[in-house]
């Protein structure tokens, strides 16, 4: 059973997982766009994402001194891309919206086109890149209140770990956006788990205080294989420790060095903050033209997924499944190209219960050498990826791939 993000980002019985881009540049033609679209989709097809986040870049002037590592270009608006992506792939978007950059007299016209038209009904509010810049957008509270009368709607913000560790506030933050109808809080891009840490555990406590329930968390991660995305990380107001910095770019495989230590600090952050009571989830930054920095993207995904799905304490699985011809959620055109070996598909078998020794084990188990083959290819092109956990999202029993683990004594967020 499909659930809807939404939906999925305001269950917090249950982790969410997102893999973010941005859009293409302003001025794309629909062919290119859908196009731009089309390999994202591809690419991202066997990642169990309950949606993406389509990110607003902005000039951010103001933000800091330093010199912008890459040129600012302007691109494509993001909830006009998050309808393109949707009609590829059938998955729905976070759109991110800086509003104290927009027009004033066009933001309304900007939201209604936004969900009436591009059907776009999950939103991610950013304020100013600078406190001492005059911005001319309407006020975060005034769009949550806006977005608060759209019913079919739901909105959260960010969160800046740094922040807590100059202020010591941003727990308070927190709380008061929640106040304002804020169901989540996306983190910047996390290279040092420290700030993060206490966050989490001082937000989880104030909320047990004041006996609230705590929103959602999203911890953010996105590598980095060279100095120039080092440089624009640090640009965007990344903490990133000296040791840190030079571990990665002293390292002869930079962009897997980065991959490695990042899932370190989920792991230390998931472990150090067991019973704080804060929701989570995991997104993945995928914003890089570099190849071995996108490939880097997805396998950071799998492996913090696998990560909080194990913190989580319940057994789990990730499962795919052939599509039919006329399924949105497919990456594969059936009308300009072959199936894959220039024959039809093999019918798919039911997966065995456990692996045999020696064989390949789940969904192959049984199938001859060229089934198997016909049936990898396949997944590469055609396959749509979902992950059951426990019984939250099947809406009935699944049938497993292997025999599911003992569930641990302590399970959830906050035991």
């Amino acid at each position: 059973m499909d659930v809807g993000l939404v939906d999925a980002l305001c269950d917090y019985s249950r982790p969410v997982f997102l893999f973010g881009l941005t859009p293409p540049l302003e001025g794309a033609t629909q062919d290119e766009l859908k196009e731009t679209a089309r390999k994202f989709v591809e690419r991202s097809a066997t990642l169990a994402t309950d949606g993406f986040i389509v990110y607003d870049i902005q000039e951010e002037k103001g933000r800091t001194p330093e010199p912008r590592p890459f040129p600012f270009r302007k691109l494509d608006d993001p909830s006009h891309f998050a309808k393109v992506l949707k009609d590829v792939s059938g998955k729905e978007s976070v759109v991110y919206k800086c509003v104290a950059e927009s027009d004033p007299g066009g933001f309304d016209g900007w939201l209604n086109k936004a969900i009436d038209d591009y059907g776009v009904n999950a939103y991610n509010l950013v304020g100013g890149a600078s406190s001492a810049n005059q911005y001319s957008g309407p006020t975060i509270p005034d769009v949550a209140a806006k977005l608060n009368k759209r019913k079919q709607c739901a909105h959260g913000g960010v969160t800046i770990a740094e922040r807590h560790i100059k202020k010591g506030n941003e727990h308070e933050t927190l709380v008061k956006k929640g106040e304002l109808g804020m169901r989540w809080f996306i983190s910047q891009a996390i290279y040092d788990p420290e700030p993060m840490i206490k966050l989490l555990k001082e937000y989880g406590a104030l909320c047990r205080q004041r006996n609230i329930e705590p929103k959602r968390v999203v911890l953010t991660f996105a590598p980095c294989g060279r100095e120039k995305t080092m440089r624009f990380i640090k640009w965007l107001g990344v903490t990133v420790p000296e040791d840190v910095e030079r571990e990665i770019l002293d390292a002869e495989d930079k962009v897997g060095k980065s991959v490695d230590l990042l899932c370190a600090m989920c792991k230390k952050i998931l472990d150090d903050t067991k019973g704080c009571g804060v929701p989570l989830g995991i997104s993945v930054e995928s914003v890089s033209i570099f190849k071995n920095e996108i490939n880097a993207a997805h396998e950071l995904f799998r492996r913090t997924q696998s990560m909080l799905l194990d913190f989580f304490g319940e057994p789990w699985l990730v499962q795919y499944k052939l599509v039919s011809k006329g399924a949105k959620r497919t990456s594969f055109d059936y009308g300009s190209r072959k199936s894959p070996a220039g024959s039809p598909l093999p019918p798919v078998k039911e997966p065995k219960a456990a692996k045999k020794e020696g064989g390949n084990g789940g969904l192959f188990e049984g199938l001859s050498e060229e089934e198997q083959k016909k049936l990898g290819i396949a997944g590469a092109v055609g396959v749509v990826v979902g992950f059951i956990l426990g019984a939250v999202l099947g809406g009935g029993k699944s049938k497993p791939v292997a025999p599911a683990p003992e569930p641990p004594k302590k399970k959830g967020w906050g035991k």
